[in-house]
């Protein structure tokens, strides 16, 4: 097991100035405090500041402001070779004209452990990543899936204080990812080594991390784990990029308890809110799953009503478009697959359970 270390960001920034001179900030007063052995992964659009982040985290830029802390003592202005760190690239970094063996035991040389030493944690790795018996293959006749895997067992080999991964999947094909994913997060939670993992792709960051921290414009939306992300999420913004959201404005008539009590379209009920939620105009975030259709494809009761504008089918599921009181729904629903599948033009009933139903500001 390699010991846990603690990272904590405080209110930390980057500005950088263009060719043109203007000034440009690209991580905007992000505090964030990551705890020993967990995996948090950065996610969010392009030009939101997540591989920023990790830069300024790994040493590859230094913050324009604010403090980096690993256990305690500030790095924010240490070279990245100072910093006990090490980073899996997207493109893998790996010596072409070296073996498997050399390109993990590469930093191991440089920090000038024995040999036998080298030998047995080279090893180590090879079975940790699956690939004993490939020390004396060159990376041009491994697979990409393979490469990576070295790539990973290289970052582990030299005991990271933490561990760094810049999009390592986003070469790789769809199911190729899904695997490698699987093995990524059986490492790191055998190893204990605190990760930080940066991705467009939300399927994997829900899929690894303890937490996942979304970004927008330089700054911090939310960062929670994935399942309250996913049905509590803290703004709009986040709400509308984790999956799919339908969004139904309410009147909110009182907040308590977590909860509030609204009126939609002439219904009123009590649902689920955002601590922010106050009395008056909001949203009610409904994800396409917790929508129930009434009728020959499911069983439930149907306080609304409205007609089926497109039908996709998903194997697993089938996805509708409901135009509802001027509002077009997306639904998910599984059940259509095995009770039968509504037409489009069809007029359908439908509704929703208001503890699956989210208020938020």
């Amino acid at each position: 097991m390699t010991d846990a270390h603690s990272l904590v960001l405080e209110a930390v920034t980057k500005v950088f100035e263009t060719p043109e001179g203007r000034l440009v900030t690209a991580v905007d007063n992000v505090s964030l405090s990551i705890g020993q052995g967990e995996f948090v992964t950065l996610l969010g659009p392009s030009g939101c500041g997540k591989t920023t982040t990790l830069r300024l985290i790994a040493g590859f830029e230094f913050p324009t402001a604010g403090r980096i802390l690993l256990d305690g003592r500030d790095i924010a202005h240490v070279p990245p070779d100072k910093r006990g760190m090490a980073m899996v690239f997207q493109s893998y970094a790996l010596f072409p004209h070296m073996s498997v063996f050399e390109n993990i035991a590469y930093g191991l040389r440089l920090r000038h452990w024995p040999k036998a030493e080298i030998e047995r944690t080279v090893g180590e790795m090879m079975a940790l990543v699956n690939l004993s018996g490939l020390e004396h293959r060159r990376p041009a006749s491994l697979s990409g899936g393979q490469q990576q895997r070295v790539a990973l067992a290289r970052a582990m080999a030299v005991r990271p204080k933490v561990l760094l991964f810049d999009e390592p999947l986003s070469n790789l094909d769809a199911k190729l990812r899904v695997a490698l994913r699987a093995e990524i997060r059986r490492l790191q939670k055998q190893l204990g080594i605190t990760s930080i993992y940066v991705t467009h792709d939300q399927a994997e960051a829900m899929s690894l991390s303890d937490r996942v921290v979304v970004m927008n414009a330089g700054r911090v939306e939310q960062a929670s784990a994935p399942a309250e992300l996913y049905t509590r999420p803290a703004t709009r913004f986040v709400a509308d990029f984790i999956g799919q959201a339908n969004f139904l404005d309410v009147a909110v008539e009182r907040v308590a308890g977590g909860w509030a009590e609204i009126t939609l379209w002439a219904h009123p009920m009590r649902v689920p809110a955002h601590e922010n939620v106050r009395p008056g105009p909001a949203a009610l975030m409904l994800r396409p799953e917790a929508i129930c259709l009434a009728g020959r494809a499911g069983a439930c009761a149907a306080r609304f009503q409205g007609r089926v504008r497109a039908v996709t089918f998903l194997g697993s599921a089938v996805e509708y478009e409901i135009e509802t009181h001027g509002q077009t729904l997306t639904v998910s629903d599984r059940e259509a697959v095995w009770g039968g599948i509504f037409a489009e033009g069809e007029l359908v009933g439908w509704d929703f359970a208001p503890e699956r139903g989210y208020v938020i500001p």
